[in-house]
């Protein structure tokens, strides 16, 4: 069922969860800024208590699906996968289209741990549609028509459970809805809404896998990362989809209850030419200060923290401070570097110094002098691994490679980095930018580095070798009051 009723329509969204995010180009995000449909198509008959709903323009004589498609014969891979799921199922790719309606939407109800998945479409013959599905040997599928819409679902469970919630009230009477979707591309492809019980639930989630699978240190911050979610739950949250000229388009707002305070991402203007990926971003609007400062409150570690400044002679609240600055981590190469914007740099190295000593000593690691492009550093090594840092234009570098760090030519200078720059111009006030150039990214994670090994697997390398047709990523957060707006630009070749 799956394999046909939505398998074209979610082939553009295969794009979205390759890449993560997108954003529009000047020209469609001009259109974007001054056209917005608070009627999203579907919501008339989907229930007010779903917790995501997507609503796909699959009209196949539209615009916008005639550029997805283009964008999609442009990723080999996705293309092929595509090809293969439908055929599966005994189908063709026209087949697909002329089956599926002009929309199609995709409903999850339930709890964000057991949900109930549910499709629906319009289509001009209900009976054609139908008999597409029945090709499905793998998948079987119930239906039901309501108005318009035909209801594709595994069970008839599903379908029941889907009216019922129907009848208690629809999306499109929905106030948070109706808030949430005010803002939305009117002739975006893609248009999701989802509710803030499903987003805080999975966030929770991936923080609370974190913090059992690492180690006691990196659990006490995922703890406290965790306890401020906790703390500043969403309310909702909306992703629009557009397919551009250049790429795929991704505009997300988020609406919270508490005010977000914009920072700005300098580093990222300073990185080396050369960069496969970048995250650029302030501590202190994540709360890593906090999270730093919190562990005096924590019961297994608070006895321990004199001691342990004595030991470094650093103190907590100095590492908090730390902790809370601009920071970029970027690959560039066979290396990984770490940029810090540090009030003191020189006082954040001598810092480093006294916590490398005492490392050295408990991992047998060993730290001398170093001149790394003619800048003074300091190399720490500890079995095959090594770290070089120091201060280079004011700011605190951390290095696995030499070649990692910056230089006098900057990513800015890099054709792929300046026309999506270009396409998505970066706010000076914001929460944090980022940024993948997918060919270089392949390369990194295939290097020989142990650094890089240790970070991926052969299967991040395979799957990043298959996104021939993806060129970049460019990507920005940025507050509004208590919502934070995503925009980003994901280019294509």
């Amino acid at each position: 069922m799956r394999r046909i009723s939505l398998s074209l329509a979610l082939a553009v969204c295969c794009l979205l969860v390759l890449a993560a995010c997108g954003s529009s180009s000047k020209s469609s995000s001009s259109a974007s800024a001054n056209s917005t449909d608070p009627s999203i198509a579907g919501a008339e008959v989907a229930p007010a208590s779903a917790t995501a709903f997507v609503s796909v323009n699959t009209d196949s004589s539209a615009a916008q699906w005639k550029q997805a498609m283009k964008l999609l014969a442009g990723v080999p891979s996705l293309q092929k996968s595509l090809d293969k799921s439908l055929a599966s199922s005994g189908i063709t790719l026209a087949d697909a289209e002329g089956a599926l309606g002009p929309t199609t939407v995709f409903v999850e109800l339930g709890p964000t741990a057991k949900p109930t998945d549910v499709y629906l479409t319009n289509p001009k013959d209900a009976s054609n549609f139908k008999s597409i599905l029945a090709k499905d040997k793998k998948e079987k599928s119930v239906t039901t028509e309501i108005e318009s819409w035909l209801v594709v679902g595994k069970t008839q469970a599903a379908l029941d459970q889907f009216k019922t919630a129907v009848g208690a009230g629809k999306l499109s009477d929905s106030a948070s809805f109706k808030a949430a979707s005010a803002g939305v591309p009117a002739d975006a492809l893609a248009k999701a809404y989802f509710k803030g019980s499903a987003i805080n639930a999975s966030a929770l989630s991936s923080l609370g896998s974190t913090s059992t699978s690492t180690t006691s240190t990196s659990s006490s911050m995922s703890k406290a990362l965790s306890g401020a979610a906790a703390k500043h739950p969403l309310e909702w949250g909306t992703v629009a989809v557009t397919a551009a000229t250049k790429g795929l388009s991704i505009e997300g707002v988020f609406q919270g209850k508490t005010s977000v305070t914009n920072a700005g991402s300098t580093l990222v203007d300073q990185l080396p030419s050369g960069t496969s990926f970048a995250i650029d971003l302030t501590g202190k609007s994540l709360g890593l200060d906090k999270a730093v400062q919190n562990l005096r409150n924590n019961s297994k570690y608070s006895s321990q923290i004199p001691q342990i400044e004595a030991a470094l002679g650093v103190k907590l609240d100095d590492l908090a401070a730390l902790a809370g600055s601009e920071m970029a981590i970027y690959g560039k190469g066979s290396g990984i570097g770490l940029l810090i914007k540090a009030a003191d740099a020189a006082k954040s190295k001598q810092m480093l110094d006294k916590t490398v000593t005492l490392l050295g000593a408990q991992m047998n690691g060993t730290s001398k002098p170093v001149s790394i492009a003619g800048v003074q550093a300091t190399e720490f090594s500890f079995g095959t691994t090594k770290l070089d840092y120091g201060v280079k234009d004011g700011n605190l570098f951390l290095v696995t490679d030499a070649a990692a760090l910056p230089g006098n030519t900057k990513l800015s200078s890099d054709p792929g980095y300046s026309a999506d720059a270009t396409e998505l111009p970066i706010p000076a006030s914001n929460l944090g930018v980022a940024y993948v150039d997918f060919a270089k990214l392949a390369a990194l994670s295939k290097s020989g580095s142990a650094i890089t090994k240790s970070l991926g697997s052969s299967s991040t390398s395979a799957n990043l070798s298959q996104l021939e047709g993806l060129s970049s990523l460019l990507g920005y957060a940025s507050a509004n009051g208590t919502k934070v707006e995503i925009k980003a630009f994901l280019s294509t070749k």
